[in-house]
């Protein structure tokens, strides 16, 4: 069964970012996290200039595991079915059960933003692959998981479909999450299980550090989030009775936080970009 106060939870592209602030922040509530991605001890990620960036998916599972939770890294490339299956057959035979699935990895290029859109590399339609693709490859294979416990949760990291600041890929991507939690909640509703698309603001991470540089105090006034507020609203979520109320429903976090009264590490409160960069297709928008 389900455990609500120590979940099993596997977060993909947990290596940094979003993914890591989810699994140290359900680290600090007991789960055990499964943390997922494709840099390993000595295998290093690309910024979009084609840096180096910090981060392995062993030092995101020892923050986990400081946190109070049991990090567990698994080195997974989210373009492999077979490696995707092989993950979930070791959560399987170590956890028995999967409560929630975060699907967040993607496949970024330094040409993220060119335009016109064919002037950048076609490279980009990866994310296609890598971002949409093998989160539904995720989700088929982890599904009889996730009935198992007899209440699950499926969460897809999203964005702003309006936000053209990224290529076309991406936004199809993006678009791609926010359908598949609505027809997964079809079929996982009579097992208890949500699926939800989840849109943060514009997040601190490590990458978008490197690509603003100096700029960063002047972007830290437009409230941007820290890579561990998705972690808060969605354990909110997951702690809310009525969690099966919002299945199939693309989130904004900021709301989402507004509506648990959740707020983030600095003490404040995200604001919703929604007057910004639009909303959610009305099928599927809470509001």
């Amino acid at each position: 069964m389900a455990d609500a106060e120590n979940p099993v939870i596997v977060v993909t592209g947990a290596s940094r970012g979003i993914g890591k602030g989810i699994a140290v922040e359900f680290g600090a509530r007991g789960a055990t996290v499964y943390v997922v991605g494709r840099s390993a001890a000595g295998v290093s990620g690309m910024s979009p200039t084609g840096e180096a960036l910090p981060g392995s998916i062993e030092e995101a599972a020892d923050a986990v595991t400081a946190a109070g939770g049991k990090g567990i890294p698994v080195a997974c490339d989210m373009a492999n079915d077979a490696e995707i299956r092989a993950l979930f057959e070791r959560v399987e035979r170590e956890s028995g059960r999967v409560d929630i699935l975060v699907n967040n990895a993607a496949s970024l290029h330094s040409d993220m933003g060119r335009r016109p859109f064919w002037e950048a590399s076609v490279r980009l339609a990866d994310i296609i692959d890598v971002g949409l693709r093998c989160h539904h490859v995720a989700s088929h294979t982890a599904a009889p998981l996730l009935i198992r416990g007899g209440r699950g949760l499926i969460v897809n990291i999203s964005f702003y479909g309006n936000a053209k600041v990224h290529d076309p890929a991406y936004y199809a991507a993006k678009a791609g999450l926010d359908k598949l939690a609505s027809v997964y909640a079809e079929d996982f509703t009579p097992f208890g299980v949500a699926a939800i698309s989840l849109w943060p603001g514009y997040v601190k991470t490590e990458r978008a550090e490197m690509i603003a540089g100096d700029r960063m105090e002047e972007l830290a006034g437009m409230s941007l989030e820290s890579v561990r507020y998705c972690g808060r609203v969605i354990g909110a979520l997951w702690d809310d009775p009525d969690m099966m109320a919002l299945t199939g429903k693309t989130l904004i976090a900021a709301e989402l936080g507004e509506r648990y009264g959740v707020s983030d590490l600095e003490g404040f409160s995200p604001k919703s970009l929604r007057d910004l960069y639009g909303s959610p297709h009305p099928q599927f928008d809470l509001a």
